[in-house]
């Protein structure tokens, strides 16, 4: 949105999601690139958690952020500007012919380190997260690939923080059981 230079005003980098986000709807597309730039990681980390591809969340993040934009005028609470942009993302990902059943989850090795029996570690992990039900993952990948607290999920998804912290606890309890067997089954087998 072009305005004249005497209206350009410098950003506050200190501003809050809701203050870009409002200044954004008043067509401030500087305010929405801070807020892209803030979100960014968090929703590529989480797209990529929901299909298993870090270059196709890129992409999937893209549009969501563009599609955002595009929507802006139809926001109807500026305070979650971030839960509709993941809520976005999670569409997207999903109208693309990925189910959120048993995922893929990739490993980046440049990411982990030499290490070699973290990497192995951190692969049954991720493929324990790839095994966990729909909502049990949707809570794990927020929480640790977005990064969003337990009172933001909660806001995110439309759910009681206490349903998320059940989640959660329901989650890690089937993913200790999981990587038991998945000991076991190593152990058995060398």
């Amino acid at each position: 949105m072009n305005r004249p230079d005497d209206q350009i005003r410098p950003i506050d980098v200190q501003q809050t999601d809701e203050e870009l986000t409002l200044a954004a709807m008043r067509g401030d597309a500087d305010a929405f690139g801070i807020l892209v730039v803030r979100l960014r990681s968090a929703v590529i980390g989480y797209v990529a958690g929901l299909i298993g591809n870090r270059d196709e969340a890129e992409e999937i993040a893209q549009e969501a952020f563009l599609a955002a934009w595009k929507n802006l005028p139809s926001l109807r609470q500026p305070a979650y500007a971030g839960t509709w942009i993941f809520r976005i993302a999670h569409n997207l990902s999903t109208k693309r012919g990925r189910r959120l059943s048993t995922v893929p989850l990739t490993f980046d090795p440049a990411v982990a380190g030499p290490d070699t029996r973290r990497q192995e570690r951190l692969l049954g992990v991720l493929a324990v997260v790839g095994r966990l039900s729909d909502e049990h993952r949707d809570v794990v990948m927020r929480k640790h690939f977005g990064g969003y607290s337990g009172r933001q999920i909660a806001e995110q998804l439309n759910i009681a923080p206490g349903t998320v912290r059940s989640r959660l606890s329901r989650a890690y309890a089937e993913m200790r059981s999981l990587l038991e067997a998945e000991t076991h089954e190593n152990r058995a087998m060398a």
